[in-house]
């Protein structure tokens, strides 16, 4: 792949109209650029692993082309919205591929949405085709809340099934049927390619447009950080939906001839024996897998050592977890990185030889961004002094979806990344806080505002705020502290109601009802740091494993 290089050259490029950015020079302009350059060089290399399905590059390509003809035949073209409501498996990256080879925008979206949820961003982004498999299909939304829908397609399962009341063509017969497609279609490297729905402290989530320029730069800065040789193998194991597991994993496979092998449900000794056997090479988890890594695994007499990086991001590893693993698997490299769906995966990474003498960072800048560590006015704070974290480069989104209200997050082709953090005289990153009000439950973020709207539809529900509880395997549990006047919330009620409309990292772990008023303080804002401390002295001497 002539983007791998041990030296790599940049260019200064403008983008999104008005955006200077420095590039990497010799790279792919588009993601199908990409892929169908590997296929052509490595037909026969391994590509997908999901169980006893395997994939070469060669039958990827061809799956991929035959579903993109079945869409075209359906009238899905350029700029249409394809959502992939699908768990981690063989059909998500070929369904990806598939619609961006007919120009679509590929919609990602968790499994662990509800009806709800689902429906809000259907008609947000007004999907054109729905893919969902055998978990999602029972929590679709009804058919008449989401007209702009015209194509359902369901994946696994031998025959034609139900989601809201009208049948599903398979996605196997699909395929199937169809010849491949003559032609891909060749978009602008600085359109949209994927929309990702983050959520937002107003409660309803905002669509990041990943383009093609970000994303083959998050490729490329997660290649040249970690000097991946063409060949890689890495296990998803988080969910493929989300930015770190379809940028920083599937795509980095593509991009390195690589194969990404499926894991479902991350359960320690099926993660181990994958790893043994299918040669994990490289792999980014958040900091409870690892934790539970340790605590469940059993490591004595298996052969890890094809396992040279374990990145690491969404939430602070500490420190002991880290010295815990080095000593399980010495030839591990365990690597920081920092990001955001609006940065299409990384801002900063840690450099590999800094990896265990710089333990309390999150890594440098990436090569083609920028970060700027600046005050509430506005300006940038003296090196080593604390502020928000300001990133830009290729890899920013250039806005949200149909959220022009949203879009002040973006200034001069800067995103305003809501953490607060430093950067010392030799560039290393440090954060310190969040400065928008949310619980990072595993590295599954939730913005209080989105659950404390919907709790507070419940009867007998006078008022709400969400705190988190310290958490040595997750780092943050979710308590919510109700008022309610006559005290009389059944909190298991209150629990099925909530999954019915949220997803399940969402529910509250701890519900704590009293018939007071929650604190407040002299502008009437509830004093979240009271709460949070009643909360740490009732539930945090029991949390659960």
């Amino acid at each position: 792949m002539f983007w791998i290089a041990a030296d790599p050259a940049f260019v200064h490029e403008t983008h999104f109209t008005d955006r200077v950015l420095r590039c990497y020079r010799d790279r792919p302009a588009t993601i199908g650029e990409m892929f169908t350059t590997v296929v052509a060089a490595h037909p026969n290399a391994e590509a997908i692993v999901d169980g006893d399905t395997r994939l070469t590059y060669h039958e990827f390509d061809s799956k991929a082309r035959k579903l993109a003809s079945a869409l075209a035949a359906n009238g899905i073209g350029a700029g249409d919205r394809v959502v992939l409501n699908l768990d981690n498996g063989h059909e998500f990256p070929i369904a990806y591929i598939a619609a961006l080879f007919v120009g679509a925008i590929a919609v990602p979206v968790g499994v662990r949405l509800r009806a709800p949820e689902l429906e809000y961003i259907y008609n947000n982004c007004e999907a054109a085709v729905v893919f969902v498999d055998q978990q999602t299909a029972v929590v679709q939304p009804p058919v008449t809340a989401t007209p702009a829908v015209k194509l359902r397609i369901r994946c696994g399962g031998p025959d034609a099934s139900s989601a809201g009341g009208e049948d599903i063509p398979l996605f196997d017969y699909l395929i199937d049927t169809h010849p491949p497609i003559a032609g891909i279609a060749v978009p602008a490297q600085d359109d949209c390619a994927t929309l990702l729905y983050t959520s937002g402290t107003t409660g309803q989530p905002k669509g990041a447009m990943l383009t093609h320029l970000g994303l083959i730069h998050t490729m490329l800065h997660w290649v040249q950080r970690f000097q991946l040789a063409p060949g890689q193998r890495t296990i998803v194991c988080v969910p493929i939906s989300h930015v770190t597991g379809l940028a920083a994993q599937l795509l980095v496979m593509i991009g390195t001839a690589g194969c990404t092998i499926m894991q479902r449900d991350f359960e320690v000794v099926h993660f181990l024996d994958l790893a043994e056997r299918e040669k994990l090479s490289y792999c980014i988890m958040v900091p409870a897998i690892y934790k539970l890594l340790l605590m469940r695994g059993d490591f004595s007499g298996r052969d890890l050592s094809s396992w040279r990086v374990g990145a690491f991001g969404g939430a602070l590893m500490p420190e002991a977890t880290i010295r815990q693993m080095s000593a399980k698997l010495p030839d591990l490299i365990l690597a920081n990185a920092y990001g955001a769906t609006e940065t299409s995966s990384p801002a900063t990474i840690m450099p590999l030889p800094s990896c265990r003498s710089v333990v309390d960072s999150i890594g440098t800048t990436v090569d083609c961004g920028k970060i700027l560590i600046m005050d509430d006015h506005g300006r940038e704070v003296p090196v080593g002094e604390a502020g928000e974290i300001w990133v830009s480069g290729p890899m920013v989104v250039p806005q949200y979806w149909k959220r022009p209200d949203a879009d002040r997050d973006f200034v001069a082709g800067f995103w305003k990344s809501g953490d607060i953090g430093s950067i010392d005289k030799d560039g290393f990153v440090r954060i310190f806080d969040r400065k928008k009000d949310m619980i990072n439950r595993g590295g599954y973020k939730i913005f209080c505002a989105e659950v404390e709207n919907v709790i507070s539809e419940y009867p007998g529900v006078d008022d709400v705020a969400l705190v988190p509880v310290v958490c040595e395997v997750l780092g943050e549990r979710v308590c919510a502290c109700i008022y309610s006047q006559h005290n009389d919330v059944q909190t298991e009620a209150l629990t099925g109601f909530l999954k019915k409309r949220v997803a399940d990292y969402k529910v509250p772990d701890y519900f704590d009802v009293q018939p007071s008023l929650l604190p407040r303080n002299a502008n009437g804002k509830i004093q979240k740091l009271v709460l949070r401390e009643l909360a740490h002295k009732r539930f945090g001497s029991s949390l659960k494993q």
